[in-house]
């Protein structure tokens, strides 16, 4: 009877002692949270390691841990990490992009490529993915490819300062100098300051021999403390 009880009484803690185990899993995994918020990315890996010690294949923590490795610029951990993220949950989108971002940061830019298509294939309006692509378009001096990605992004986001200033530049790029100075005066309109933007519109108005605009910006470039400027109006703006 005895061992009975005593049987039963295990059983009852089983569940008890599973809880106790999650939550400790789960007090580990917010350890790491908050150390990787502090910026102290190496004890952010030993506590999410410690928490998969407890709840091996936890999706979550594996995604972490590999933001935490590429933090530390172990990027072959990282990748191992959210390859393993991608073969417990196929559709865990941020695997994919990180995968990709590594990618790139290593200048494989064909399986770039192929991981930003998956994020895409589960969020097709993923932002962050369709940059990324016009980006390797654009290395490829595939302009056209690019201009329709960030037609896309700007179909999303209107004001996607980053997508009008890379899509003017690809129009200058192609020789459309008047497509350039639309996207460069729409993004002025949002960010005045903007001085990549000012700069290159200034460019794309001396390669349609609008001399005055050109003069204009240089003018507000100078003002804005671009080295550049001053040198430019010397030799295109002032009458010898």
């Amino acid at each position: 009877m005895k061992a009975v009880k005593f049987l039963l009484s295990g059983i009852m803690l089983l569940p008890l002692l599973l809880v106790a185990q999650d939550k400790d899993a789960s007090a580990l995994y917010g350890e790491g949270v908050r150390a990787y918020y502090d910026g102290d990315y190496f004890t952010a890996i030993i506590k999410y390691t410690d928490a998969l010690r407890q709840k091996p294949n936890t999706v979550g923590y594996l995604y972490n841990r590999g933001l935490a490795y590429l933090k530390t610029n172990n990027s072959p951990a990282a990748a191992t990490d959210f390859h393993q993220v991608l073969v417990l949950d196929s559709s865990y989108l941020d695997a994919w992009y990180e995968l990709g971002s590594i990618e790139m940061d290593a200048k494989k830019y064909d399986s770039a490529n192929v991981y930003f298509k998956h994020a895409l294939q589960i969020s097709a309006e993923d932002v962050r993915s369709l940059h990324q692509l016009a980006v390797i378009c654009y290395y490829k001096r595939n302009n056209k490819a690019a201009i329709e990605i960030y037609n896309k992004i700007l179909s999303i986001d209107p004001k996607d300062e980053q997508a009008l200033y890379k899509r003017g530049l690809a129009k200058a790029n192609a020789s459309d100098f008047s497509g350039s100075i639309r996207d460069f005066n729409i993004l002025l309109g949002l960010n005045p300051r903007h001085t990549q933007a000012l700069e290159e519109r200034a460019n794309s108005y001396m390669r349609v021999n609008d001399l005055d605009n050109a003069c204009r910006d240089f003018q507000k470039l100078m003002e804005l403390g671009n080295p550049r400027a001053k040198e430019n109006i010397m030799k295109y703006c002032v009458k010898h």
